[in-house]
């Protein structure tokens, strides 16, 4: 959310990231505890973007936020994360139920309505 109150310190952990719904890992835990094979790590990651893809987003779909812009954020500087892989937790049978359209949607609806936006 670091994005959109504008907290330009914290972009640099953004320039590529993994994210998921919070239910859907709730969900995830109870799949593998229910599934009779399942075996060793999971990775529960639904959805993987960038900087420059999140600014796109947010931007065409909360207008009434002064998100940065694609150019505004060419100079960020951080590290870029490891890609990682939901292969092994799909490949059981897991299905995400949430997508980021979702995931925004309700994290701005709360942080609404704790009054940090």
């Amino acid at each position: 959310m670091e994005i959109i109150p504008g907290n330009k310190e914290d972009y640099g952990s953004l320039l590529d990231f993994s994210m998921v719904h919070t239910d859907d890992v709730a969900r995830a835990h109870i799949f593998l505890l229910e599934h009779p094979d399942a075996k060793g790590r999971y990775i529960c990651s639904s959805d993987r973007t960038t900087i420059e893809e999140l600014s796109k987003f947010l931007s065409a779909k909360y207008p009434e936020f002064p998100i940065p812009t694609v150019e505004s954020l060419k100079d960020v500087k951080g590290y870029k994360n490891r890609a990682v892989t939901s292969k092994k937790l799909v490949d059981s049978g897991f299905q995400y139920s949430y997508g980021p359209d979702q995931m925004f949607d309700e994290a701005i609806q709360c942080c609404k309505e704790k009054g940090y936006l």
